[in-house]
């Protein structure tokens, strides 16, 4: 590629910044990165007083993928699950579970971590995880 053809990863970064700025995003919760032809984008992506609609988040996305240079679009985000089928794009919000954590258990509030000592089968850990809801909704109703 010619050197003022050359593309500066920098100047795409830039350009994904100003899409994000243009919609109003958090910019505190979301993480981009442009490596060869692809635009990374980690955290969450939302407003600083709310959620997108799945068309707003289309419309982000497009902007993105219209860029000169940007060929692909990877997700992780912690707060929608979008994948890229043709020409159009499937886009799910994430549902936020409710994470209880003992008090004597350490870790950051919200981690999410799970340590799995046994293999088990998955009837039997959904009916666990039922029985503990019950529990819980049971305890919620004697407080009342």
């Amino acid at each position: 590629m010619p050197p003022d053809k050359e593309v500066s990863r920098y100047e795409v970064n830039r350009k994904v910044r100003m899409i994000f700025a243009r919609h109003d995003a958090d910019l505190s919760k979301i993480d981009y990165s442009f490596m060869g032809s692809t635009v990374y984008l980690y955290g969450e992506l939302a407003r600083p007083d709310g959620d997108y609609s799945t068309g707003e988040i289309e419309s982000i996305v497009r902007e993105i993928g219209a860029l000169p240079h940007v060929r692909d679009i990877q997700f992780e985000l912690g707060n929608w699950v979008i994948f890229s089928s043709g020409e159009s794009w499937q886009i799910n919000k994430t549902r936020k579970s409710a994470l209880v954590r003992p008090a004597a258990q350490g870790g950051a509030q919200g981690d999410s971590t799970v340590v799995v000592d046994k293999a088990e089968k998955l009837a039997d850990v959904l009916d666990d995880i039922e029985l503990k809801l019950k529990e819980g909704e049971e305890k919620k109703d004697k407080n009342r």
